[in-house]
């Protein structure tokens, strides 16, 4: 390292104007926004300005929160360099668990969450044993998680759809 006399540091000034910073954004954001925003306009224009009514953003938010929630945990399973396929067939299982819990054997609402939360806790330890322990690649038991989760729900369902009479 060069010693520098304090007096003789110069500080680097900007010489363009404000914009300077966004050459620096990749060229594919602009383009995504961008694409967005058309998409947005089209769906306004072609549903007479229904697309953006608070109603329908509520209930696009609503929708994209799960997606969201599953998002968030499938960032950890891929920054390890992993992959989990089985995430959707599992939350149907556990979905389907926490409506047979509720609607068919009337059980209060504390309770089916914690079953239904114990219940994703073991499935997802299963599934990592298989991968951490016994050193069987994620895709495979994820797979076969997939399968067997779906395989599960058909089964305990008889296939037909869980609802309130």
């Amino acid at each position: 390292m060069s010693k520098s006399n304090p007096s003789e540091v110069k500080l680097a000034v900007p010489t363009s104007g404000g914009f300077s910073g966004l050459k620096s954004l990749n060229l594919q954001v602009f383009v995504m926004i961008a694409a967005i925003i058309a998409i947005m306009l089209f769906f306004t224009w072609t549903t007479d300005g229904a697309y953006l009514s608070a109603r329908n953003v509520s209930n696009l938010l609503r929708q994209t929160a799960i997606t969201g929630i599953l998002a968030v945990g499938m960032v950890f399973v891929i920054i390890s360099a992993e992959i989990d396929l089985s995430v959707g067939s599992m939350m149907g299982l556990l979905g389907g668990v926490a409506a047979i819990c509720d609607v068919w054997l009337g059980w209060p609402l504390p309770l089916t969450i914690i079953v239904t939360l114990v219940l994703g806790l073991l499935l997802g330890a299963w599934n990592g044993w298989w991968v951490a322990y016994r050193k069987v690649p994620s895709f495979i038991v994820t797979l076969a998680g997939m399968l067997a989760f779906r395989g599960i729900l058909i089964g305990i369902t008889n296939g037909t759809t869980v609802s309130p009479t």
